[in-house]
């Protein structure tokens, strides 16, 4: 569905933004997105799941 579709959306634009800058890994403050409840829970889903 289109929210799956927006997920994959972001962590592409996130892989790509790290490969640009020869970084393997990024922060959440980096890309300025560190405030958004919704894609910490898509990066750390909830156990239960």
């Amino acid at each position: 569905g289109a929210h799956m579709r927006a997920q994959e959306e972001q962590r592409a634009a996130a892989s790509a933004s790290a490969a640009s800058r020869g970084s393997p890994f990024f922060t959440l403050g980096e890309l300025g997105i560190d405030d958004s409840p919704g894609f910490q829970k898509f990066m750390d889903p909830p156990a239960s799941g």
